[in-house]
């Protein structure tokens, strides 16, 4: 159990880093969780909170800029698929792209809180073809703002589903 342990402190920001990624690029709902546990190990004093908040926020911001461009250079193929698989993610997706065209860089913002719609929000900015720039910028200031908020929850201690209740 104590290598378990140890495995978990060392090799900490590489899970966070490739937890996030995945998350960002292909499995939703993971990062959440492994954030809230990271924050909660970095108030232990064994790993650095704002070590955590930067591998979180590189590795969401690479796997966001590989969806913009997929957005930008790839969206007849990204909207055949979408077209092919229908559904919720396709109405989803329309509506990102509607938003961002309302509300450009304010719904990339917040958009990073709604599980489902930050994996659309990004090709839908390449689609519409928000300036790469401004994209970059507000996405990773937009992904610090997450990465801090989710750690730092972890780190309070406060119980995630107790926020839940809370809001919900």
């Amino acid at each position: 159990m104590d290598s378990l342990l140890q495995f978990d402190v060392t090799h900490a920001y590489l899970v966070v880093f490739a937890v996030v990624l995945l998350d960002v690029i292909a499995l939703p709902l993971i990062a959440i969780p492994v954030l809230l546990m990271a924050g909660g190990l970095a108030a232990t004093g064994q790993v650095s909170l704002l070590f955590i908040i930067g591998f979180a926020t590189v590795a969401a911001a690479a796997g966001d800029t590989l969806w913009y461009f997929i957005g930008r250079y790839g969206s007849p193929q990204l909207m055949g698929f979408m077209e092919r698989t229908g559904g919720k993610r396709q109405e989803y997706f329309v509506r990102s792209m509607r938003f961002i065209r309302s509300y450009g860089v304010g719904f990339l913002l917040v958009s990073k809180f709604v599980p489902g719609i930050a994996s659309l929000a990004c090709p839908a900015a390449g689609i519409v073809n928000m300036s790469m720039s401004r994209f970059l910028v507000m996405n990773g200031v937009s992904r610090i703002f997450w990465a801090a908020t989710v750690s730092c929850l972890g780190y309070s201690g406060i119980p995630y589903s107790a926020i839940l209740r809370q809001v919900f």
